[in-house]
């Protein structure tokens, strides 16, 4: 059997990063969705609790797939890409601020161009 190769460290140190800031921003984010929740529907009230309940999951789905491209898995990236463009789409549909949509377009397209020296390391 073939042992996986593993990518140079300088290669992956760029991803180890953006991952960690990914999970950390998602996971705090998802907490202060859940801890005021009312709040959250009141600020957005297009979203009931059902598209409430998604927009937070799709955080930590984010955490998720962030994990799965930290052990270099390929589909850590379609659960990422799933995740961000879901939740784009609820800002949109919401009415959310510009600066939250723009800021997960530009993490998403910041996760696709770290990626880009270590894909054909992806699993």
């Amino acid at each position: 059997m073939n042992k996986p190769v593993k990518p140079p460290f300088g290669r992956i140190i760029a991803l180890q990063i953006v991952l960690t800031l990914t999970i950390i921003a998602n996971i705090f984010g998802a907490a202060n969705a859940i801890r005021n929740f009312d709040l959250f529907l009141a600020l957005n009230p297009k979203l009931n609790n059902a598209l409430g309940y998604v927009y937070i999951m799709c955080s930590l789905i984010a955490v998720i797939g962030s994990y799965y491209l930290w052990k270099l898995k390929k589909a850590g990236l379609y659960v990422i890409c799933i995740a961000f463009i879901t939740v784009i789409g609820l800002d949109l549909y919401a009415n959310m601020p510009m600066q939250h949509i723009l800021s997960s377009a530009a993490l998403l397209i910041l996760i696709v161009i770290v990626l880009v020296p270590v894909r054909k390391y992806l699993n």
